[in-house]
């Protein structure tokens, strides 16, 4: 039987308040500071006076969306129903009534949900210490940006990283089968600061030619560190030529190559060097999965 979706009743609020409580059961970094009664009596205010929509299968609540002057207040699923396209139709379902857009809070924590946020085009705002929030936990702004007038969704909004880098190149002894004056084999080691805080290590490969400024190599490096919060490792592989001094560089996100809270992690970056600093600048986003 497949999950609808449909406008909450009085009589969904206890079950609205028990998968709440069991959902947040799960996210244990979080302090409990209501008793369960306290959280019955409060859903039932909830599905009574706001716009409050459910997620029903086979005549039980599977999950539960609250919308409310502007903002998604909680979207939440059962755990018994992780990974199955339930919050996905609740999602679709809210988007759909409010075309122009809402703002929703996240714990940083929340890897899992941030994740489905960003792959349905909410766009990171800021984030915070948590010190606005009771539970007193770092958490993160999101904005979903809403359709145009055509009723088409707006281009997702890609995410963006920006800081500096240092990087340490050390030669490396060529292969024998390979060796070539104009070959060359680097380790390089990066520190990167800025939104993207992480340190990486690689190797890169180049040839030379017999005309000055004309050149290529390509690379690949494994990243390990934070991205705005969001910890795990990833690799970028680069793809550089110069000719006569004239250079293209590419430098992508390996697919599938994200680990921890970056699985699912795709995007390009780009390098500047202005007055000797090493620059970048990521643009990325997460692949779409059913959630």
């Amino acid at each position: 039987m497949p999950t609808t979706i449909r406008r909450a009743v009085p009589d969904d609020a206890l079950a609205v308040a028990e998968l709440f409580i069991a959902a947040r059961a799960t996210m244990t970094y979080l302090p409990k500071l209501h008793t369960d009664d306290d959280t019955r009596s409060h859903f039932a205010g909830v599905v009574r006076d706001k716009e409050t929509w459910v997620a029903e299968r086979q005549g039980d609540v599977v999950g539960f969306a609250v919308i409310d002057g502007g903002w998604l207040e909680h979207l939440y699923v059962h755990p018994s129903r992780f990974d199955s396209g339930t919050g996905e139709k609740l999602f679709a379902q809210v988007t759909g009534q409010h075309p122009q857009g809402f703002e929703l809070w996240v714990f940083q924590k929340n890897a899992g949900a941030r994740r489905f946020y960003e792959r349905h085009g909410c766009a990171l705002e800021k984030l915070t210490d948590g010190a606005d929030n009771e539970e007193k936990e770092p958490d993160a702004l999101y904005v979903w940006p809403g359709r145009q007038d055509d009723d088409t969704p707006k281009p997702a909004a890609r995410l963006r990283a920006r800081g500096t880098f240092a990087v340490k190149p050390t030669p490396l002894t060529s292969e024998e089968s390979v060796s070539d004056p104009l070959l060359g084999r680097l380790a390089i080691n990066k520190t990167f600061q800025g939104d993207l805080e992480a340190t990486s290590r690689g190797q890169m490969l180049s040839a030379g030619t017999a005309v000055k400024d004309s050149a290529g190599y390509v690379a690949i490096e494994m990243v390990d560190g934070t991205l705005k919060g969001r910890k795990g490792t990833f690799a970028l592989q680069h793809f550089g030529i110069m000719t006569r001094g004239s250079g293209e560089l590419k430098v992508v996100i390996v697919p599938d190559s994200g680990t921890g809270e970056l699985e699912g992690l795709e995007g390009a970056l780009t390098i500047r060097i202005e007055d000797g600093k090493h620059l970048y600048d990521l643009e990325y986003g997460f692949e779409v999965k059913h959630a």
